[in-house]
């Protein structure tokens, strides 16, 4: 299977903490005990027990549609290419065009959040990332690449509850929206006004626009939504070798190679506009009340190749973000906010990741971990390595954390804290690039599939303590290098964990990443944390060729939205229309049946 993600760029040569890890090490590193907890600022917290928890595992086959286990079913939310607006015509695949596409969902759907209404509970606002372009069928090109364009960003959907408790889109809400490329933004943060960001879109620095890329992400305990911007490097078409930023770019994997995006807007020749992919790969701020507020792309989170941006307020009320960067042998990051969270105070709370220190993590062999400041004038990043400012130490993030000597880890995707305790667990989707050289104490399994860490609640601190929750080997047969709980069964076991949530009743939730993995079929998993310890069962099975993405469970536990990305078309009838059309990504809705 291949996946750009496993390529790396990254040219340094960091000594891992240790070249190799006895089984025995690896075990002792499971059992560390892990710090105090603290408030999450979690929307979710523990409930009464979900009612997902009690389920006949199913199988590894897939078929056209999704596979739940018995009791179960689902119904579908909004697929791309569905009308946003009220008065617009269903989804026609053979007519779609850019200007329909600009308010109708998005495509390729992957993170979702859903802020339901305090007041009303039948109501509710979701949020979901529309990661890369989905096509159409529409037999004029330039209409089908136009309407694909339009496609990435993000998608905002009212939702309300039908007559049967289904959700369903709210046609009438003014509140429905596309974020798109032309999406106006803002850059927030010592980056703001850099000379690297004035472009001949952006004179300023500061002005910006859309977003895309978008993989996964986060929410604020103030009702805002973020969005990280992850494989940006492939929209850009142009000469890399003599652009000025060349250094940047080759870091961040750019190659120029051509793509369909420059057609439609000059931001993405490289020729035309230099500048302009510096206006992306940031943590992105979204205020689903405000549809007229730009976007805020902040840039004290780190300019990486964002997955995800989990957020928690720590016991001293400070705003803690982790974000993770989605490639082999790439880091994981912790912002911390300079000023303190403010209950109920709005409009403050929306200014708190414009201020603060961002991190990089150092795993230790003990168990142990560092955060380490990535700071202008700190240690190695300073004007000698070509830092002269702040704003050079954000936008050339994973250059000053190879300075810093972060640790090289195994594709950092997801990151979900445990809304009891406070604990936070990291997806490693697996790198199947280590060599039995590069092994390090955080990522022991040469050309591994993938591993979850647990981590102390330490927010507030720049240590903390570490282990290892599940090892999934280097295949699904693999023993010997795997760690799940001894009754794990073969359709239990997972490969390429990706996105991952907490049900309300402090239980983990786990969708992979494994298309293409031989034996393998992409699911949905229920990973024990308060009972036998890393025991995975199935719940769900995706479609063909397609992956879920985005879970997140309703605030009562009864419910959960899940999307499903690149489903494949099939004869006989493709998800989620059945009727001959070519496959589409969608978000369902789960729940048990009446």
């Amino acid at each position: 299977m291949f996946d750009p993600d496993d390529i790396s760029v990254n040219p340094t040569k960091n000594t891992p903490v240790c070249s190799n890890m006895s089984r025995r090490m690896m075990l002792k590193l499971s059992a560390v005990a892990a710090g105090g907890a603290v408030s999450t600022g979690s929307a979710q917290s523990a409930k009464t027990n979900s009612a997902f928890h009690n389920f006949k595992e199913i199988g590894l086959n897939q078929s056209a549609d999704i596979k739940l286990a018995d009791g179960f079913e689902y119904n579908n939310v909004i697929g791309f290419g569905d009308p946003l607006k009220s008065g617009m015509k269903p989804y026609n695949s053979n007519s779609l065009t850019a200007e329909e596409q600009k308010n109708r969902f998005g495509g390729n759907c992957d993170f979702t959040h859903f802020f339901q209404d305090p007041k009303n509970p039948s109501k509710g606002i979701l949020c979901v990332n529309n990661e890369s372009p989905e096509f159409s069928t529409n037999p004029d090109k330039k209409e089908r690449e136009k309407a694909a364009y339009y496609s990435v960003g993000c998608s905002v959907v009212s939702l309300q509850k039908d007559s049967k408790g289904d959700w369903e889109v709210d046609l009438q809400s003014g509140l429905n929206r596309r974020i798109t490329p032309d999406t106006p933004a803002v850059i927030t943060g010592p980056a703001a006004s850099s000379e690297r960001l004035k472009s001949a879109f952006s004179k300023d620095g500061i002005k910006s626009a859309g977003t895309l890329g978008n993989c996964a992400g986060g929410f604020t305990p103030w009702g805002t939504y973020l969005t990280a911007e992850e494989n940006i490097q492939s929209y850009f078409t142009g000469d890399v070798k003599k652009h000025p930023e060349k250094e940047n770019m080759k870091r961040f994997g750019m190659n120029g190679k051509n793509h369909f995006f420059h057609k439609y807007d000059k931001r993405f020749d490289l020729n035309s506009d230099s500048q302009s992919p510096l206006h992306f790969g940031w943590i992105v701020e979204i205020d689903p009340q405000s549809p007229d507020e730009p976007i805020k792309k902040h840039s004290l989170l780190g300019r990486a190749k964002h997955e995800c941006a989990m957020m928690v307020i720590d016991k001293n009320s400070h705003a803690v973000v982790y974000t993770s960067d989605d490639q082999a042998f790439e880091y994981i990051y912790k912002f911390v906010s300079k000023n303190k969270y403010k209950e109920g105070d709005r409009e403050h709370n929306k200014k708190l990741l414009e201020e603060g220190i961002l991190y990089t993590a150092k795993f230790l062999e003990d168990g142990s971990m560092k955060w380490l400041p990535l700071t202008f004038g700190s240690g190695p990043l300073t004007e000698k390595n070509g830092f002269n400012s702040q704003a050079d130490v954000l936008l050339d993030t994973r250059k000053a954390a190879d300075l810093l000597g972060a640790t090289p880890m195994d594709r950092p995707e997801d990151i979900a804290i445990h809304p009891e305790t406070g604990k936070v667990y990291f997806f490693m989707t697996g790198n199947r690039a280590r060599s039995a050289e590069k092994v390090n104490s955080a990522n022991k399994v040469a050309r591994g599939s993938g591993h979850i860490i647990e981590m102390s609640a330490n927010h507030h601190e720049s240590t903390a303590f570490w282990s290892f929750f599940v090892i999934c080997g280097q295949d699904l047969m693999d023993q010997k290098n795997s760690l799940f709980h001894k009754e794990t069964s073969l359709s239990g076991r997972f490969v390429y964990p990706d996105n991952g949530c907490f049900d309300t009743s402090g239980e983990m939730w786990i969708c992979s990443d494994g298309y293409g993995f031989p034996g393998f079929s992409d699911g949905l998993w229920h990973c024990s944390i308060n009972g036998k310890k890393g025991l995975s069962r199935r719940m769900a099975t995706a479609p063909v060729r397609s992956e879920f993405t985005g879970p997140c469970f309703t605030e009562d536990g009864k419910g959960l939205f899940l999307a499903v990305q690149h489903p494949g078309s099939v004869k006989g009838g493709s998800f989620p229309d059945f009727n001959g059309s070519k496959a589409r990504s969608s978000v369902v809705y789960i729940k048990r049946q009446v």
